[in-house]
């Protein structure tokens, strides 16, 4: 048997990670415990114990894969033993395995691989992921045959992404104690293996000034990126009483309910535009439109195929609203009265009166990020492209000064909520 000579010497943490016999494996929790690398060479080691095995392995961008995984890839894997398809993104060894590098930017890329069959997925900054694309890509973990079915995952806490925060946290941090395996419902196993920067005596020695860097950031970085923090959150936040367990939630939206939306115009920025149905009492927030650099006539052809009968745009863009009206759609100015409007949709998210669906992935994003400039009392001006079109929707169509329309359109619609609590 030939013998095949890797230029990789793995930590103690890392040793831990590849001998890990869990089905679902997290590894990670700072930044520099050589996460990347290790999720790298542990598919390699995968590959070649199972030969003809499919293997794929996810960041959520296309640079990010690039600049990572695939990087990693060809300075480490022995060139001898594949050949690589840079089109396609395909490495196929000489037993016959194969590792594709793939990426999910766009909501529902996951669909993508309805048909798959992999035997070992992974994921590097499961952060970045929602919990619906994991568990999706889960269910693809399949095959004939009897060799085990493989999930790892690298993170580090994200305090901008929350609601992935909490699920992964949930799902692995808090599922058993540290390097245990845990055994769920189905009998499938988890484990979770924290590593930081100290445990990487390589970078350490190469870059002795890391830790300076990591412990020059702002607390709330720090916290995530040094120690592996869980637990941090955001200071400050606008929507402080947004609560993703009460506020993300599905509806049908029936042909009965009044559909409106905000939209907010971009030009450098994006340009969002937020789709919400009213069902006599409570807004459903449906869908989005986040997109820059996205040409007029392509907008209005969205909007169209979701039909909101009235949309509430920011009153700056007077042209722009010309041109939508003249291109057939319902426009108007909206009340852009930030602070009052920012109350409304506050006081509707206390009253649970207002939910939103997890396919706005760019309004939840900024829904958790969205915080007080401390200086001038009034939000920073970052983290508001859905958020300013919500609110021209939410507040316009909700405003009491506008002679009870809301109540006008109560009126005419017929439900039962006794159900939705």
């Amino acid at each position: 048997m030939k013998t095949i000579k890797v230029n990789y010497k793995p930590t103690e943490k890392q040793k831990l990670f590849h001998k890990c016999g869990a089905d679902e494996v997290l590894y990670g929790g700072a930044a520099g415990g050589g996460k990347s690398i290790a999720l790298v060479m542990d598919a390699l080691d995968y590959a070649l114990r199972y030969p003809n095995s499919n293997i794929v392995l996810f960041r959520r961008t296309y640079p990010e894969l690039e600049e990572s995984l695939i990087q990693n890839a060809l300075k480490f894997y022995p060139r001898e033993i594949y050949t690589y398809n840079e089109s396609k993104k395909v490495m196929k060894l000489i037993n016959g395995s194969r590792i594709l590098f793939r990426y999910m930017e766009k909501k529902n890329d996951e669909t993508r691989y309805q048909g798959a069959e992999f035997q070992y997925i992974g994921f590097d900054e499961l952060t970045h992921f929602s919990k619906k694309q994991y568990e999706f890509l889960k269910s693809r973990l399949r095959g004939s045959s009897k060799q085990p079915k493989y999930i790892r995952a690298t993170a580090n806490p994200d305090p901008r992404r929350p609601i992935n925060n909490q699920w992964i946290k949930e799902y692995f941090v808090e599922f058993a104690p540290p390097y245990k395996i845990g055994k769920d419902k189905q009998g499938r196993t988890r484990c979770y293996i924290p590593a930081n920067v100290y445990d990487n005596p390589y970078l350490m020695e190469n870059d002795p000034d890391y830790i300076k860097r990591l412990e020059s950031l702002p607390e709330l970085e720090k916290q995530a990126f040094l120690y592996g923090n869980w637990d941090i959150k955001l200071e400050g936040l606008v929507y402080d009483n947004f609560d993703p367990k009460i506020h993300i939630k599905e509806k049908e939206i029936k042909p009965v309910y009044h559909r409106i939306a905000g939209l907010d115009f971009g030009a450098t920025n994006p340009t969002a535009v937020i789709f919400i149905a009213f069902d006599g009492w409570h807004y459903w927030v449906y869908d989005e439109i986040y997109s820059p650099n996205i040409f007029l006539d392509d907008l209005a052809k969205m909007i169209k195929e979701r039909n909101p009968r009235q949309i509430y745009a920011d009153p700056s863009g007077k042209g722009l609203i010309r041109e939508l009206q003249r291109k057939g759609l319902s426009v108007s100015k909206a009340d852009n009265d930030v602070l009052a409007g920012i109350m409304t949709v506050k006081q509707l998210l206390q009253d649970k009166r207002l939910f939103i669906s997890e396919k706005c992935e760019n309004l939840l994003f900024e829904i958790q990020n969205y915080v007080w400039d401390k200086e001038k009392e009034k939000p920073l001006k970052s983290f508001d492209h859905a958020l300013d079109a919500l609110r021209y929707a939410i507040h316009t169509f909700h405003n009491p000064k506008r002679k009870g329309l809301e109540n006008k359109i109560s009126a005419g619609i017929k439900e039962d909520y006794i159900d939705w609590y």
